[in-house]
This record gives C-alpha cells, sequence and structure tokens, in this order.
C-alpha cells in the first residue's frame, strides 16, 4: 500500500516538475533576448559615436584605448567586453531558439547563465501545459521519478538487510 501510494507521489511529482521545462526554457528564452536586444542598442549608440568620429567601430576602440589617458583606455575596454558579451550573447541565444525539442535541455546546460536564469524563475509562474512536448517531458519526468524511486527502495532494503544481518550474529 504505501509502496503505491510512494509510486504514484513520485509519478506525479517527476512528470510535474519535468513539464516545467518547455515553459521556463521559454521564459529563460525571452529574459535572454532581451538581453541581447539591450546589447545591440549599445553597440548602435557605439557605432553612432565611431560614424560621428569618422571612424569603424575597431577604429573607434582602438583610438579609445590609445589616447593616453586612463579613463579613455578604460573606456575602451569595457566597449570591448561589451562586444565580447553581446556575441556571447548571440551565440546563446541562437543555440537556444534552434534548439529542437529533445536537445532543449543539452542547449540550455550549456549556455546556462544563472543571473538570467533567476530573472526568469522570478517571473515565472508553473502551469500544466497540454502541448506534446510537454507531454514528453511530463512521461520523462514521471519514469525518472520512478526509477529514482525504485533505486532510493533498494538502498533501503539493501541497508536493512545488512543492519539485520549484523544483529543476527
Amino acid at each position: 500500500m504505501i509502496s503505491r501510494l510512494l509510486n504514484g507521489l513520485a509519478a506525479i511529482l517527476g512528470a510535474t516538475s519535468f513539464t516545467q521545462f518547455p515553459a521556463f526554457y521559454q521564459q529563460y528564452l525571452q529574459r535572454l533576448g532581451g538581453r541581447l536586444d539591450q546589447a545591440r542598442l549599445e553597440i548602435d549608440r557605439l557605432l553612432r559615436d565611431a560614424r560621428g568620429a569618422g571612424q569603424t567601430l575597431e577604429q573607434h576602440i582602438e583610438a579609445l584605448m590609445a589616447s593616453g589617458t586612463e579613463e579613455a583606455r578604460l573606456a575602451g575596454q569595457r566597449e570591448l567586453e561589451r562586444l565580447d558579451a553581446a556575441g556571447a550573447l548571440k551565440n546563446a541565444y541562437d543555440a537556444l531558439s534552434q534548439a529542437g525539442p529533445a536537445g532543449r535541455p543539452f542547449a540550455f546546460a550549456e549556455h546556462f547563465d544563472p543571473l538570467v536564469a533567476q530573472e526568469a524563475l522570478n517571473a515565472f509562474q508553473p502551469a500544466i501545459p497540454t502541448t506534446p512536448e510537454a507531454l514528453v517531458y511530463g512521461g520523462t519526468g514521471m519514469l525518472v521519478a520512478l526509477l529514482l524511486l525504485a533505486g532510493c527502495q533498494a538502498c533501503g532494503r539493501g541497508l536493512v538487510r545488512r543492519v539485520r544481518a549484523q544483529h543476527a550474529s
């Protein structure tokens, strides 16, 4: 009786947990896209400054860094860091948005950003999705939870046997 109850609870918990991933993934992708949009706005501002000085972006940053003042060198370094960050955001966004349902957990793990995840989690509203993708995730979650429960139960039974054997000797 208790075993059936535990199996049922594990199945429900696993399925419910895993079905949340597609919705969270979408929230994460939206947050990442917002950061990418902001980075693009900053790069556009930098491009306007460069064009206003009659330079390419690279020339503008090099001129900042070579101007001789520590303040300008630091500003140039910050702009280089922004360009690198924007490139990383674009790579992550492209990989995540192009990943298929089976590849999404792997793309998510590869491009995971804790700050973006925290922002997405703060805004996330759990729901019971009924898309085919969510149903597959739910079934997978159910199986994972049941396998984990079975493993824990097997370990528990083995531990009880050892304790009984030690007391019997």
